[in-house]
């Protein structure tokens, strides 16, 4: 594989002033908080100084910080999670900074615990289906997958969700906008 050649200072400079507002208010989104969508966001533009070789340039730029920018917010996510069950294991108690979202607390709260419970690629799908409300087709497109891989994947998240939290979610609905019958494996 060649890679391309390194990313210049302009061409950064570009991509932080156009998609910069895009990527800090995806990060605060999933997040929940001003200072870590800020943190996030300059994390973001690093990583693309390092990885402008992986943008083949076949869709646009959003497309591809947008997926960056998820990526690296639900690792932060689990990567707390994981922090706070070492903390309690030790003894110590976890000291949570409340949520400064639009949404409840209660509900970010809720949220955060299950896509930090199941593995990263149903929460990837799980967050642009739900959050960013994209259909199973636009999702196929972004991660690379079937759309039926989309659907199968949806499908096991709101099992695993449910699960979690004791309660049976309705099905994800096809591209057509119908609910889906039961829990096909496609």
């Amino acid at each position: 594989m060649s890679k391309s050649p390194a990313i210049d200072r302009g061409e950064l400079e570009s991509l932080y002033r156009t998609y910069g507002a895009l990527v800090k208010r995806r990060a605060r989104g999933i997040l929940g908080d001003e200072t870590e969508a800020q943190d996030a966001m300059q994390e973001v533009f690093v990583r693309v100084i390092g990885a402008m070789h992986e943008f083949r340039r076949q869709s646009q730029p959003s497309t591809w910080l947008y997926r960056i920018t998820t990526n690296l917010c639900l690792n932060r996510l689990r990567d707390g999670r994981r922090r706070r069950e070492h903390l309690q294991r030790l003894g110590q108690e976890a000291v949570a900074t409340p949520p400064k979202a639009l949404v409840s607390p209660e509900l970010r709260a809720t949220l955060q615990r299950v896509l930090i419970t199941v593995p990263p690629e149903l929460s990837e799908i799980a967050v642009y289906y739900y959050v960013d409300e994209m259909d199973q087709a636009e999702i196929a497109k972004l991660v690379g997958v079937a759309r039926r891989t989309v659907g199968y994947r949806l499908d096991r998240f709101r099992a695993e969700a449910g699960k979690l939290l004791g309660i049976t979610l309705p099905a994800a609905e096809d591209d057509s906008g119908v609910p889906k019958a039961g829990g096909s494996n496609g």
